[in-house]
């Protein structure tokens, strides 16, 4: 535990001595703190991470509680010193998992806050940088549009294991040609969420379960007419636009 001056949280505030893989700071939400805490206390800690073992240029950063730390320094004659939990990291892995960690408990973050954190925590997480990189390109870049959340389901072998920042690909180039197809329907035809899941599933189930080929350019031509002609248009759930790809797929 450790005592800081409200001075010395206001530094920690500022966006160069923020982390990198940290969330902005929202006034909306520091407003709704505030508020908390006038009526109730301060309910938990802010924890402070000692980063000088790997960071030369800081030594304390905001590991949890910047909401909380920002809405404490707006009434500085009220809280003139906060009381912190300290904890000393060796390194920015042992920061981010524990980021992960405590966003995942509370079910504040969402995939594109995992996918960001852990893009950028950068080289340091080498074995798993690269997949990463390749699907935060993807999202921000590629396939701007299609929802992250989606992406990771089309991407990932396994939720859990991305969220703590050991992403693998199930079959990228197999994704890739599903993540065409998918910005096609958004794109071209205005398809939401329950089209895209749909699709996935249809084709994760062809691919990965009944253990047979896709041939896309032909799912993309019949999409295309099928659409065009209205043939979706009793689709009211993923399951029923799975079975209306399955149907328009297998017609002679």
């Amino acid at each position: 535990m450790k005592e800081f001056k409200i001075n010395e949280i206001k530094e920690l505030l500022k966006e160069k001595n923020l982390l990198e893989f940290n969330r902005d700071i929202s006034q909306r939400h520091t407003n709704s703190i505030l508020e908390s805490v006038n009526q109730c206390g301060i309910l938990r800690l802010p924890i402070i991470g000692d980063i000088s073992e790997f960071d030369a240029r800081r030594k304390y950063v905001i590991v949890d509680g910047q909401h909380l730390c920002n809405a404490l320094t707006t009434d500085p004659i009220k809280h003139k010193k906060i009381m912190c939990i300290v904890k000393k990291y060796n390194n920015k892995k042992e920061v981010i998992k524990d980021v992960a960690k405590l966003n995942n408990v509370q079910k504040t973050w969402n995939d594109e806050n995992y996918l960001d954190a852990w893009y950028k925590f950068g080289k340091d997480n080498i074995e798993h940088f690269s997949n990463y990189a390749y699907l935060w390109n993807t999202y921000n870049h590629i396939f701007d549009g299609l929802p992250c959340g989606f992406l990771v389901d089309l991407y990932s072998k396994n939720k859990e294991l991305f969220r703590e920042g050991k992403l693998e690909f199930r079959d990228v180039k197999f994704s890739d040609k599903l993540a065409q197809i998918s910005f096609m329907l958004k794109q071209d035809y205005n398809k939401g969420a329950f089209t895209l899941q749909g699709l996935r599933n249809w084709a994760f189930n062809r691919k990965f379960k009944e253990l047979k080929d896709i041939d896309f350019i032909k799912l993309e031509a019949r999409l295309k007419l099928a659409i065009r002609n209205n043939e979706d248009k009793n689709c009211n759930g993923r399951d029923d636009f799975s079975e209306f790809i399955d149907r328009i797929y297998k017609r002679v």
